[in-house]
Parts: C-alpha cells; structure tokens; sequence
C-alpha cells in the first residue's frame, strides 16, 4: 500500500501532538508498507499568521494527489480538488464548534471552516475515541456511521522508552512524591485556573500538606493571562514550560498523581502517558476521560466539573494515601498505543475503506 501522511504545517513540531502522532504513525507504517510524510518547505518563509492559510492553497495541487493508494490528512483538513485517490481525515476533536471562545481567533475560524467543509470530500474519517465518534454523529447528521472509524494515538515511542531517574528532578529541584502534576497547554479548555483555585484552597484548609506542590508542564496559551497572577512558588505552584522526554517521564513517574480537569477533550493524551508510568489520575467528568477511565479497570478518580469541593477531597486523599493507592494501581494491558499496533489498525482502516471504494 502507498499512503502519504498530510501533516501540513504541523510537520516541524513533532513535540505537539498532532506532529508526535504523524511522525510516530509514518515511522511505523514504512516497517510494513511505502509511506510519506509531506513536508511543505515553503511555509517557512511565510509569517506564522498566514501559515494555515496558505496551506489551504498547497493542499489543493493536483500533483501532490498523485501515485498513492490513501492520503491520510492529520490536520483536519483535506483538499476541494476532487481526484480518483481515497482521501481519509483525521478528526480529533470538536473544540471550536463546542468551545469557540476558548480557542484563538485564527485557529478557531480555520478549523470551523476545515472541518465543516473537509468532512463531506473525504472518503471515511477517523477519530480518536467513541466518545469523539458519537459527537461527529449529533454534530454532522449526514455522515454515515460506517464511515467513520475509532482509532487512539498512542504513546509516541520517544517517551515510552525512556526510564525515568531521580537525578532529573533533583536538577530540577523537585522532590521525588512531593508533588501533583498537570500537562498540556496552559489554557481555559484544560480548566487550569479551576485546578489552581482548588489546588489553593486545599492547602489553605490543610487538606494537602504545606509541602505539597503543584508543576505544571506545558506551553502558554489562550487564557493564561487568567492564571497568570496564581502560579507563584510560595503558593506552591511552579511552572516549567516545555520539557524533554526523560524529564517529563520522570515528573509522571515520581508524582503524586497527574490531574487532569479538562472541561472539554477528544482523547487526552496526558492520561495514558501517566497510566504508562503507574500514576495516579485524577480526571473530570468529561465523556473522554470517563471513556479511558471504564477502559483501564476503572483505575482513576473522577469529578464532576465545577465541584470545587469533590476535587480538593480527591486531592487530599490521594496526598495522604499515595502509597497505598499507588500499589493498588491496575490499568490492564498498555500495548494498544504502542505505535506498532497504532500502525497496524490504522492499516486495517485503509484496507477496509478501499475495499469499499
């Protein structure tokens, strides 16, 4: 089988998840079949503001369509130009139709328009959860549910080879179990500034000890002004920005838990990165989330959104119990997002689709 993976213009950014995933997804896919990665050379002399935009433009060249069996767009856009190829997208998640004021402006009038009009020139979608599966179906009634098919990211193999170590947190002058970890971008979707608040108050009330911290991992992003004025280290709140892969295993691996207050997400990738490391995770109540929850045995500690108080009680019970609930941890079986298998069902889904061209 010949597939080009289109990433566009996420292709230099392979530490975000979409450019993980289409590095990890070709990677893996040339062990068993032909698979290129396009790479748009061209939007590096173009100003970051117009970079979506002309993409729209250099998708739409007839000559890039031509000699491949699937071209597999991971960018939740795909070309107006009609061609005899199998076009196939990938659809994560519904965030600026659900969500539009919590997204930027230009990211948020792009996607709205790629996926609305993408959605009815592909061939079949792929999404990332049934959750997220269920959502396109009351979302774009025309669609037809055989043509839509579930496939998870998995855990890019950079992070899931390392082995965590001690050392890295002492020089990041972190105390191995002294802390709960967030990762992801630093924005109103991920409900960050709920987490602070809670986070705040249960050690004002003595519900967590005094030395517990809260770190946070991830790039700034819309909202953050927001939290901004609460990320302070006598608060117990420290900010680390982007890190590498051995220090982000380590930080999953000696913590207290991972939470994870996400108000909206199509999978969360957070979530298994922390399973793989035996973490304990606190999640909101999000359809997602609950979905990995019932997957893994049930394993995590759920909220409702917007209780405050059922947050900071799972906070303080998991700061007090740690060592308990840490061996009592069983997510079952992990190899599912390992690429190989990743790769493998993401084949299936193209030989099935061309089967029913």
């Amino acid at each position: 089988m010949n597939i080009l993976i289109d990433n566009a213009i996420v292709e230099k950014n392979k530490k975000g998840g979409i450019g993980s995933f289409s590095h990890n997804l070709a990677l893996h896919l040339n062990k068993t079949n032909k698979c290129d990665l396009l790479d748009y050379k061209v939007l590096d002399y173009i100003p970051r503001y117009f970079k979506k935009w002309s993409y729209i433009g250099l998708t739409n060249i007839p000559y890039l369509t031509k000699g491949y069996d699937i071209i597999h767009h991971v960018s939740q856009y795909s070309p107006w130009i009609v061609d005899c190829t199998v076009h196939v997208m990938t659809v994560y998640d519904l965030a600026e139709l659900k969500y539009p004021e919590m997204i930027s402006f230009a990211w948020r009038h792009y996607n709205r328009y790629s996926i609305q009009k993408s959605i009815n020139r592909v061939n079949a979608v792929i999404t990332i959860s049934n959750s997220m599966k269920k959502e396109l179906l009351d979302t774009f009634p025309k669609l037809r549910e055989e043509n839509i098919y579930v496939c998870s990211p998995g855990i890019r193999s950079e992070l899931l080879n390392v082995k965590p170590n001690e050392k890295i947190l002492n020089d990041l002058s972190i105390k191995p179990y002294s802390y709960f970890l967030f990762v992801s971008e630093l924005t109103k979707r991920k409900n960050i500034k709920f987490l602070l608040n809670a986070f705040i108050d249960a050690k004002s009330k003595k519900i967590i000890k005094e030395s517990t911290q809260l770190i946070l991992v991830g790039k700034k992003s819309i909202g953050y002004k927001e939290i901004e004025p609460l990320i302070q280290e006598k608060l117990g709140i420290r900010e680390m920005g982007f890190l590498n892969d051995v220090q982000l295993a380590s930080l999953y691996r000696f913590s207290k838990g991972l939470v994870y207050p996400s108000i909206y997400e199509g999978f969360g990738m957070p979530i298994i990165e922390a399973m793989n490391q035996n973490t304990p995770i606190i999640i909101s109540r999000i359809p997602a989330s609950i979905e990995l929850h019932h997957a893994h045995n049930g394993q995590m500690f759920h909220f409702e959104l917007g209780d405050s108080d059922g947050l900071i009680s799972l906070l303080g019970k998991i700061d007090n119990e740690f060592s308990s609930i840490r061996k009592q941890l069983n997510y079952g079986n992990l190899s599912k997002y390992h690429y190989d298998n990743i790769a493998t069902n993401h084949i299936n889904i193209y030989s099935n689709i061309l089967n029913n061209i």
